[in-house]
């Protein structure tokens, strides 16, 4: 795999943290919520295998959808 999708779903990954920071309620509980989830996977995502970043691309239907619409 290119750094491309690699890129790809790192760069879509900050776009839905961002999202849902500035969607989060004030004083969160801290819970293993979705958003923790996904800030781990975009930790994750810089050194991950190709069948890594594979999977946490498919854990975000958007992110995977939208990679494949590229033709890529």
């Amino acid at each position: 795999m290119s750094d491309t999708k690699k890129e790809f779903v790192a760069l879509r990954l900050d776009e839905v943290i961002h999202e849902w920071e500035a969607n989060a309620p004030a004083g969160g509980s801290g819970s293993e919520g979705p958003l923790v989830t996904a800030q781990r996977h975009r930790a994750e995502i810089d050194n991950a295998s190709d069948d890594r970043v594979d999977e946490i691309a498919e854990a975000y239907p958007d992110i995977a959808q939208a990679w494949s619409a590229r033709g890529a």
